[in-house]
């Protein structure tokens, strides 16, 4: 399986008052989580007693594992035998 380049040492933990209760993936140097909520206070590991935020955790998953189209018009053939 192909990566791209490890991207954690580009990215930190974030918290906001939008959404207190989650902890959000941020770009180093941004003011927004993956998912866009805005952040107020940064840790360089991810508070335990905060869960992850879903929409920052499929950002990251998609974008450090990117899938590749295995075929040109993305569709896939079923069949099924009676």
């Amino acid at each position: 399986m192909m990566t791209n380049r490890n991207s954690r040492g580009e990215v930190c933990w974030g918290t906001g008052t939008t959404h207190g209760g989650r902890a959000h993936v941020v770009l180093r140097g941004a003011t927004t989580g993956l998912c866009g909520t805005p952040v107020d206070t940064r840790y360089p590991d991810r508070p335990t007693a905060r869960p992850v935020c879903p929409d920052c955790a499929i950002a990251y998953v998609a974008a450090v594992f990117p899938t590749e189209a295995t075929a040109p018009d993305l569709r896939h053939e079923v069949r099924l035998r009676a």
